[in-house]
């Protein structure tokens, strides 16, 4: 299997980087850096070219700030290494976690899995709507869920997975991490690994620490986000009878 471990680091924050490069070299886990978009730097024709507020004010219950678009465009210029480096998959990792150990082993174990996945949660605080496990040795666990949690820390993205995101990915209309979930849209295959597979670290995330920035400017809609939230939960309870099958283990 052709792979590579992508870290995503702004350029401000090398604190972040030394930190869980520390940990990588620990755990034998060789990485690349991908510089983070730094939303805030942005030029008002950049955002334009990826995001409308429409689309967005459609699919989501608030306006985008620019820490959620450049964030979104970070995860994207590891989507589409992936396509144009013809890596069968990669891990991708924010930095502001801590691989375990234990994900050196696990890599090893998708080295003999086959490919019929796209996307791989890794990062799990509580799954939900388990409807069938398989064991992946050394008490991991590969699950078929319906619901993925709200985390773009880390994850595998396959080939074809990385393909999917990028042809749904503009114009950008929600956070990565909600957008994840909407994996029947784009037909994504996907599944969550247990045990979680990170640790936390001392710092918050920069899209956190922006969104509180700007949480009293941004206008939220708690009508449109009660209506979202409940064709939501229909469509997971729907999809729970179409998930996808297991790959090759």
């Amino acid at each position: 299997m052709n792979y590579k471990v992508f870290i995503i680091n702004l350029d401000t924050n090398p604190q972040r980087l030394a930190s869980i490069a520390e940990r990588c070299h620990e755990i034998g886990l060789p990485f690349e850096r991908v510089s983070g978009v730094m939303g805030n730097q942005l030029t008002p024709e950049q955002i334009n070219e990826v995001y409308d507020t429409e689309t967005n004010l459609r699919r989501y219950d608030k306006k985008l700030n620019e820490g959620e678009i450049g964030c979104y465009m970070s995860h994207m210029s590891c989507w589409k290494k992936i396509v144009d480096e013809q890596l069968d998959f990669a891990l991708i990792l924010e930095d502001d976690i801590l691989p375990r150990p234990q994900i050196v082993e696990c890599l090893k174990r998708f080295e003999t899995v086959s490919l019929d996945w796209d996307y791989i949660k890794l990062h799990n605080k509580k799954l939900k709507y388990i409807s069938e496990s398989k064991s992946l040795g050394s008490d991991m666990q590969l699950h078929k869920l319906a619901k993925l949690s709200s985390s773009g820390a880390c994850q595998l993205v396959s080939y074809s997975g990385a393909e999917k995101m990028l042809a749904h990915a503009l114009p950008i209309s929600r956070p990565i991490d909600v957008d994840v979930q909407y994996w029947f849209e784009r037909d994504l295959r996907a599944f969550a690994v247990s045990p979680s597979m990170t640790d936390s670290t001392q710092f918050e995330s920069d899209i956190e620490k922006v969104s509180l920035t700007h949480r009293d400017l941004v206008k939220r809609r708690p009508i449109k986000r009660i209506l979202l939230r409940t064709v939501y939960e229909v469509k997971i309870m729907m999809s729970r009878f179409n998930l996808p099958k297991f790959p090759k283990i």
